[in-house]
């Protein structure tokens, strides 16, 4: 870090940008109320232009505020790309734009957040977990076995002697109300800067869709060579260090067990008595879930707008290679009309060919063909992780992953549980087999819904002749 540095910063960064700007403290106001208050990861673009009209008329009435711009104005300038605070984008489910905040200002609000005081500052919590860190890396990256089991037995010594003393003295050794606020505090600390962090994350993921939307606009490139590009841009993207965090985070998330765990535990400390009042008054941990399944949620859609892409890009250009190939086509029979009438002025080829004589004396006799034996029997391969080779196949056709989902959440307002077939029966599947192959892909990746050994029979209305052979899919809303 030196001035030359330091200076280029202040000059690009978009965070430092804000911080700097004279309309900082109003462009932080409006935002905050969008989206920090009630933990709102998108806002629609009416709800934040009303909130933004509000915030200018009751300035504008405290003599506050001289600026005559309109809401409109200010909206177009953060979200463009000079200022950068906003991402403005087209949700799939909704006509209207929406937006959402970026990275930057992402870290201007953890930053604010920094600067005010804290009743309860957690050194002796946060040195406690740093030092727990460490000893989890050292474990989990030792591949000795004799080192790993030494440890255990260490801490299976120390637990036992825990239980030994309890019962011998009867007395349950508790944190303070000092240590139970102060990582509480931090436990705040945390989920506010997960929920920042997905910001990151989610740009780096449309970045790849925007580098594969690039490539797509090649001409000269084949609808393989685009299937390929895109499939390999994934797989990169799942192995990339913020891929496999992500992915998972989003396995641990979506497990009905862990989900069910931590709301439990969540309760459990907000209603401890000890915990400070202006703890307790922040909801955060008790939204938490919900707000990092929705941020998630947009992590997964960024993928299933690559998929769309792609299908689009490939029917267009199979539409364009259609045309093209009825063009010539025509062009063909148009010669070919043209000169209909006209004699052949030469010879188009010449071959010489003999005549070759056959009879019935010439004929073999007939003699039975040779069998072929094989050996062995057909095996059929047992499990198998098909949840790849699945997701592979629905990116090539057209399915509306959002209306499944829709259905699903619906079919779930009355009920707690549904079963894949009372699913087809109430929303009958428009695209046939596809629909029920993307039912089974959301049920694989969202949560807490469960895929199970057994297998059931299915029929789709117009193919009452056909019935499928699917593995048993319940939907649950728990």
């Amino acid at each position: 870090m030196n001035y030359t540095d330091l200076q280029l910063q202040f000059e690009q960064s978009p965070t430092l940008r804000l911080l700097r700007s004279g309309n900082a403290p109003l462009v932080l106001a409006v935002l905050f109320i969008a989206f920090k208050r009630e933990h709102h990861p998108v806002v629609s673009e009416s709800r934040l232009r009303a909130l933004l009209e509000a915030e200018i008329e009751e300035l504008r009435d405290a003599d506050n505020f001289a600026s005559g711009r309109s809401a409109k104005d200010y909206l177009t300038e953060w979200a463009d790309t000079e200022h950068a605070y906003l991402h403005r984008f087209q949700p799939a489910d909704s006509d209207e734009p929406a937006y959402e905040l970026t990275p930057e200002v992402e870290r201007v609000f953890q930053w604010l957040d920094s600067l005010k005081p804290r009743p309860h500052v957690g050194t002796e919590s946060k040195f406690k977990n740093l030092a727990g860190t460490l000893a989890e890396i050292v474990e989990n990256s030792t591949r000795e076995p004799d080192v790993r089991i030494q440890r255990l037995r260490a801490e299976q010594a120390r637990l036992q002697q825990q239980i030994e003393e309890i019962e011998r003295t009867g007395v349950v050794p508790v944190y303070t109300a000092t240590q139970i606020n102060e990582r509480f505090q931090n436990l705040l600390e945390i989920a506010r800067q997960l929920l920042g962090d997905f910001r990151e994350v989610e740009r780096h993921f449309r970045t790849v869709t925007e580098e594969i939307a690039v490539r797509q606009t090649d001409t000269t490139a084949t609808r393989g060579g685009i299937v390929s590009q895109t499939l390999d841009a994934q797989d990169r993207l799942r192995a990339s260090s913020q891929g496999q965090s992500f992915y998972a985070f989003w396995d641990f998330l979506l497990a009905p067990e862990r989900r069910r765990q931590f709301v439990e535990l969540v309760e459990a400390a907000y209603s401890l008595p000890t915990l400070a009042d202006e703890l307790r008054g922040d909801v955060l941990l008790r939204k938490l879930q919900s707000s990092l399944r929705a941020e998630g949620n947009k992590v997964v859609a960024s993928n299933e707008r690559l998929v769309a892409q792609l299908r689009l890009v490939l029917d267009v250009r199979e539409s364009a290679e259609r045309r093209e190939v009825g063009r010539l086509i025509q062009e063909i029979k148009a010669l070919a009309h043209r000169t209909r009438d006209l004699p052949p002025q030469t010879e188009l080829i010449e071959m010489d060919a003999s005549i070759t004589l056959s009879s019935l004396m010439s004929k073999a006799s007939w003699t039975p063909p040779e069998s072929v034996e094989f050996g062995g029997g057909l095996e059929v391969s047992e499990g198998g992780d098909y949840r790849e080779t699945l997701e592979a196949f629905l990116r090539l056709h057209p399915v509306d992953f959002e209306r499944l989902r829709q259905n699903i959440r619906d079919s779930l307002q009355t009920r707690v549980q549904i079963s894949l077939p009372e699913l087809l029966e109430l929303r009958p599947p428009r695209n046939g087999i596809l629909e029920v192959l993307a039912y089974l892909f959301i049920a694989e990746s969202d949560g807490p819904h469960m895929v199970f050994d057994a297998f059931d029979l299915i029929e789709i209305p117009g193919q009452s002749e056909r019935r499928y052979r699917v593995p048993q899919i319940v939907f649950s809303n728990t």
